[in-house]
Parts: structure tokens; sequence; C-alpha cells
């Protein structure tokens, strides 16, 4: 799926008839998009139209050289401490467009998608298009139904034959006669080869 960023939309946007029945509180709600740095940041388009970057002020404090050697640290242990300073909203003059969407439940039984085009000039929303919005069996239930099919497949005479037939050396039986074949391909490659090179 890749790098995305976060966006909520305190603006107004157009729904779907069948969103608007559904108790859901949107601006509160956040959406995806690939539109922007793609950096796991976070977007808020506040009502007037502007678009603001919610950025996390920190101070990252190093590991010192002692503390480097004495202590066994991983190669993702980049810094001894981040100590949080503070939060604040910078604008972001944006021009062109951003899509945003976001996968939700719709009932026990139902997921939506809904996705939209925001359009801005100069920094400033211009107006927001619905581009996609569909219902279909919710994931849940999906993976309910790939499980019970797992379960079903596991139970046929075939899989259990082979169940029991591994106790026997069925699985190394056939590692041997897999890397026979591999090893028979190379050969006969490298005949190949040198018919290609020296024969023709």
């Amino acid at each position: 799926m890749g790098m995305f960023d976060d966006i909520s939309i305190e603006a107004e946007l157009p729904l779907p008839e069948e969103l608007k029945q559904i108790n859901f509180n949107w601006k509160e709600h956040s959406f995806q998009t690939k539109d922007l740095e793609n950096c796991m940041l976070k977007y808020v388009l506040k009502e007037d139209g502007g678009l603001f970057e919610h950025i996390f002020d920190r101070e990252y404090i190093p590991w010192t050289e002692e503390e480097k050697k004495s202590k066994k640290l991983k190669t993702w242990d980049l810094w001894k401490e981040v100590i949080e300073k503070g939060e604040r909203y910078e604008e972001v003059k944006h021009h062109g467009t951003i899509i945003f969407y976001t996968y939700d439940h719709y009932n026990d039984k139902q997921d939506f998608w809904l996705e939209y085009k925001a359009f801005f000039v100069y920094g400033k929303l211009d107006k927001i298009e619905l581009l996609n919005f569909y219902i279909e069996q919710s994931l849940k239930l999906r993976n309910e139904e790939i499980q019970k099919e797992r379960e079903k497949e596991l139970k046929t005479p075939w899989n259990a034959f082979k169940r029991c037939a591994c106790y026997f050396g069925w699985r190394w039986f056939w590692r041997k006669v897999s890397h026979a074949c591999y090893n028979l391909s190379r050969t006969l490659g490298s005949v190949q080869m040198f018919i290609i090179r020296n024969m023709l």
C-alpha cells in the first residue's frame, strides 16, 4: 500500500444519501491521502477552506559515545529520548487537487468505501467532489468465509492423507524429488548453453 498522510475534514462534505442516515462524526474522522508528503503526517482542512499541517515540536536527545559503546544498540535506536515540546498548526499553500478516501463500517454486515477530490486554488479550498462510493460485505464477514473455506479444504481426504503421510516422510521425499528436479534443470540448462555457444 505504501506511505500516506492523514487528513481530517472540517469543511462540509457532499455525503451520499446512504451515509446521511448513519450516526457518524465526519469532522473527527481521519481520511487518508497520497497527494501530499506521504510521510504519515497529519493535516486538517478547516471550515473556511484553509489546509493546515498538524506539527508536533520535538527535541531529539542523541546517545553519547560512551552509551553507544556500552549498550548493544539496535539499528533503529537512533535517539536516546524524544521529548514532546508542543504542537501547532501551520498553513499549507496547496494549489491543485487532493484525493482523500476512507474505508469504514456501515453496519454489522457491511463496510463502505468513500473517496473525494478536493480542488485548491492558491491555498484555499474551491470545492469538494464525490469521486467514488460503494457498500460491500464487511471485511470481518469475508475473513470468516475465507477461514471456513480453509477449514473445509483442510478436511478433504487428500489433505487428511497428506497430514498422516507426513509422519512417514512424505514431505522429506518430495523435497528430495524437488531438489533433484532443480539440479537436473540446471544441468540441462548448462548443456543447452554449451550447444548454443559451440554447436550452432
